[in-house]
């Protein structure tokens, strides 16, 4: 093949993934009794500053590894005059607690990780796993002073074995190639031991590696976040058996009447609420379309279709008079503190999804007469859809059946991601009031009237800004041809997480203002690197058309951009593309490996 990328060597510019496990910080520096920094240093093992209470006011040392890290941390002192050492691993430093109520909280709050110790005579203290953070703060929990002589920390996230072996993006956009390798790193940073899930100690999984949803919590794998995620996946290190290893964890607790768990199993919330999610099982055969369709892997398809079908059994069985309908053993959603009572378009419009995917499925097994049935019952879902949710006046979805006050994301964006809606003015009408009613300067809310008036700035999903479904409302405007605001929308939602601490992953949802959110909130949430593919499939182009990229689209949408570069990884290497802007238009390349073409 002829060489056609020019800026590889600038992949080393924006990697963020460690050249080993054994990881030493960036900075180290004093901070006040609330953890804010007062003096900086460049880390040196062996001469760090000294710790102590003055006038009893504590006084404390933030240790910055510069981006967001997991694993075991391990501190030698030079000296400790001090009986009880306390230690929060935290993502921003917004997120330190009070010391007086950290090792409390983190006994009640998973999203509080904290450690209290008594250094003693140990030559070394070795901390519990935490599975992310950027910053870990130590200070003397009682009267005393210690010297750090030396901190490492053993990383435990996956590592793709060279950058060389990973898909990349380049573009003559700063912002975008650093969206692009932070959402790398978030995946990398979700993908983890499954023995190391929830508390650092349940197993929650099945292989060598799995996608969860959070570096820092919920640590377990999450069917909605798989859809990114798993997309993120297949245009970056190409780890599939991490994505069919997530997928099969979770069938292999498939219940008698088909319902798959909406997360793997884990003490405490996995265990309390993964029965509620009747959304997710459209999810999880969403996820096994997609995955068939990046892979070809004939051999698990066979082996887990049967769960697809039990599935879509468990769906129907859920439906009234056409349509989906919550009750109250299957109504939590990915929005999981909003309730949405009534016949929801979301989760219609994802049934419709699976439907449509586990009918190309069928086909490829030559199971013709399932593939007709599951067709039939998506046209007739399609029908009920616009028929009872439509509204025409404002030109979408409304939520439910019985709250057609408001006009969700979700909804709307799946809509047109799954092909539900299928005339080009519908589309155009959706998205216009999309970005009419939604758009903040930090990203796409989830809902144009907040649920809850009365407590606008709780819960969480009370119209908020949500990396995940901008992911899919960017995906539809890309679809439509909407080049220009899916790029808009990709540099408001992304570009103001990555322009923000901690930087280099990606923020579960953003604060009700666009900064980061309290200590609860995930910064590095799998299901919010959705930039990647968007980044990969659309603006270089580069998608599977056909079954493994057997045939492919080559379809650059540079927005605007001076030049575009990038490879996605295949079986048997990579699809390399270069877009260039010359004077009479864009020059297009493409290479691919022998028996993968490109079609118009």
């Amino acid at each position: 093949m002829a060489r056609i990328l020019k800026e590889t060597g600038a992949v080393k510019d924006y990697w963020l993934e460690p050249d080993s496990r054994r990881l030493e910080p960036r900075t180290l520096a004093l901070t006040d009794s609330r953890g804010r920094p007062l003096e900086e240093i460049p880390y040196s093992p062996g001469a760090p500053p000294e710790i102590s209470t003055v006038a009893g006011t504590p006084k404390g040392l933030l240790i910055d590894f510069g981006k967001e890290v997991g694993g075991y941390t391990h501190l030698k002192f030079a000296s400790s005059r001090c009986r009880r050492i306390g230690a929060q691993a935290v993502e921003s430093i917004r997120h330190i607690i009070n010391p007086l109520f950290a090792g409390r909280l983190s006994k009640v709050d998973f999203g509080t990780k904290h450690a209290g110790f008594d250094p003693g005579f140990k030559e070394v203290v070795d901390l519990p796993h935490f599975g992310g953070f950027r910053y870990l703060w130590l200070y003397p929990e009682r009267p005393g002073s210690l010297e750090l002589g030396e901190v490492w920390l053993d990383y435990t996230p996956h590592l793709p074995a060279d950058p060389a072996e990973c898909g990349y993006f380049l573009s003559s956009d700063d912002l975008l190639n650093r969206a692009w390798f932070a959402g790398l790193h978030t995946i990398e940073m979700c993908t983890v031991d499954p023995t190391l899930g929830a508390d650092g100690k349940t197993r929650i999984g099945e292989g060598s590696w799995v996608l969860i949803d959070g570096a820092k919590r919920d640590r377990l794998i999450w069917t909605g976040d798989l859809g990114p995620m798993a997309e993120a996946v297949y245009v970056s290190d190409f780890n599939t058996d991490a994505v069919r290893d997530s997928l099969t964890s979770l069938a292999r607790r498939q219940r008698r009447d088909g319902y798959i768990p909406g997360c793997s199993p884990a003490p405490g919330i996995g265990r309390l609420v993964s029965g509620l999610f009747g959304e997710y099982v459209a999810w999880w055969v969403v996820v096994l379309y997609q995955y068939y369709l990046h892979t070809g892997d004939l051999e698990t398809l066979r082996e887990l279709f049967p769960a697809a079908v039990r599935a879509l059994a468990y769906l129907e069985s859920q439906c009234k008079e056409g349509l989906y309908k919550q009750s109250p053993l299957n109504m939590e959603e990915w929005c999981f503190t909003v309730i949405r009572l009534g016949k929801p378009t979301h989760t219609n419009a994802m049934y419709y999804w699976a439907l449509r995917g586990a009918s190309f499925l069928a086909g490829e097994l030559g199971e013709d007469g399932l593939s007709v049935e599951y067709e039939a019952r998506a046209s007739d879902l399609r029908k009920a859809i616009e028929h009872e949710l439509w509204d025409e006046v404002r030109g979408a979805f409304v939520d439910t059946t019985v709250n057609r006050r408001r006009v969700p994301q979700d909804g709307n964006s799946i809509a047109i991601v799954s092909g539900l809606v299928k005339e080009p003015e519908r589309r155009e009408r959706i998205l216009a009031y999309l970005r009419k009613n939604f758009w903040e300067s930090w990203g796409s809310n989830n809902v144009d009237v907040p649920y809850y008036p009365l407590t606008p700035g709780f819960p969480w999903h009370n119209r908020r800004v949500m990396p995940f479904m901008n992911y899919y409302e960017a995906l539809g405007r890309f679809m439509c041809g909407d080049d220009d605001g899916a790029m808009e929308l990709i540099r408001r939602c992304w570009g103001n997480m990555v322009d923000t601490e901690p930087g280099t992953t990606f923020w579960e949802w953003a604060g009700r203002r666009g900064q980061v959110d309290g200590h609860f909130c995930s910064l590095c949430h799998g299901w919010s690197a959705g930039v990647v593919p968007l980044l990969s499939k659309y603006v270089l182009g580069v998608r599977t058309e056909g079954v493994a990229y057997k045939t492919f689209r080559f379809d650059p949408h540079p927005a605007g951009l001076e030049w575009v570069e990038g490879r996605v990884p295949v079986k048997g290497g990579f699809i390399e593309a270069r877009v260039e802007r010359k004077k009479d238009g864009y020059d297009m390349k493409i290479n691919a490996p022998k028996g993968m073409e490109p079609v118009s």
